[in-house]
C-alpha cells in the first residue's frame, strides 16, 4: 500500500465566509457580540494569541473601489447610463456651481407668542391689567370717566339743527303722533230720559201729590174736631 501523500488542508467556502464575517464584525467594533456567541475568546485568556484584525475581501474591495472613484472625481451619477451622459451631467454641475446662489429674501414672521401678544393688546387696548385676575377685576369695578356716547353726540347734533327745541334725554321716546297737540276731552252727552223713566217720574210725582192731599185732609178733619 502506497504511503499517503501529505496534503495541505484548505478552508472551505463556508469557513472562509465565516472568517470574513467575523473580521468584518471586529472592524465594526462588535467584539462583545462575537464573545457572547463564542466566536472569539476573551482578551485575558493566555491560550488565545493576539491576532491582528484584517479586513475581509469585500471590505478591502469596497475600500479600493472608493479610492479609485475619489481619484477619478467621485462616484458616477446614478442618472447617467453612459460615459458621455456622465460627462454632460458633470459639465452641468460645474456650471451650476460657478453661478452664485440666489438668496431668497427672508420675510419677517411673527412667532406664536408675538402674534398672541398683539391680539391680546388689540383686545385689551390701553386697559391696565393687574398681576392676578382679582386685581384686574377690582380695577374694572372702579368707576371710569364717562365718554361721550352715541346718544350724547346725537343730542349735540340735534341742538345744532333745532336750536329752539328743548331736548330732554331722560324723556321717553316721542313719535310723530306724540308730537301732535292733545285734543280737548269730549263733553259728556246729556242722556235723555226714556219712556220708562218718564213714567216712573210721573208715578212718583203722582204719589207724592196724593200723599200731600191725604195729609191736608187729615189735618182739616183734626181742626174741625178740635173746634
Amino acid at each position: 500500500m502506497a504511503d499517503a501523500k501529505s496534503t495541505l488542508t484548505r478552508d472551505g467556502t463556508m469557513q472562509v465566509t465565516a472568517k470574513e464575517g467575523i473580521e468584518l464584525l471586529k472592524s465594526e467594533g462588535a467584539t462583545k457580540l462575537l464573545k457572547a456567541q463564542g466566536l472569539i475568546s476573551d482578551a485575558g485568556d493566555s491560550s488565545s494569541k493576539p491576532s491582528l484584525e484584517r479586513d475581509g475581501t469585500m471590505v478591502v474591495t469596497a475600500k479600493e473601489g472608493e479610492a479609485v472613484l475619489d481619484s477619478m472625481g467621485g462616484a458616477p451619477d446614478p442618472d447617467a447610463a453612459t460615459r458621455s451622459q456622465q460627462k454632460e451631467l458633470e459639465a452641468l454641475k460645474n456650471e451650476v456651481a460657478a453661478e452664485p446662489p440666489v438668496k431668497k429674501p427672508k420675510l419677517p414672521k411673527d412667532g406664536t407668542m408675538v402674534a398672541t401678544a398683539k391680539e391680546g393688546k388689540a383686545l385689551v387696548g390701553s386697559e391696565k391689567l393687574g398681576d392676578t385676575r382679582q386685581e384686574t377685576k377690582k380695577k374694572a369695578d372702579k368707576p371710569q370717566p364717562k365718554r361721550d356716547s352715541t346718544i350724547a353726540k346725537a343730542v349735540q347734533e340735534a341742538k345744532v339743527l333745532f336750536p329752539d327745541t328743548e331736548i330732554n334725554v331722560n324723556e321717553g321716546r316721542r313719535t310723530r303722533s306724540g308730537n301732535k297737540p292733545t285734543p280737548a276731552p269730549a263733553k259728556t252727552p246729556v242722556k235723555r230720559a226714556g219712556t220708562m223713566q218718564k213714567t216712573a217720574k210721573e208715578g212718583r210725582a203722582f204719589l207724592k201729590r196724593k200723599s200731600e192731599e191725604n195729609k191736608e185732609a187729615e189735618d182739616g178733619e183734626k181742626d174741625d174736631k178740635s173746634a
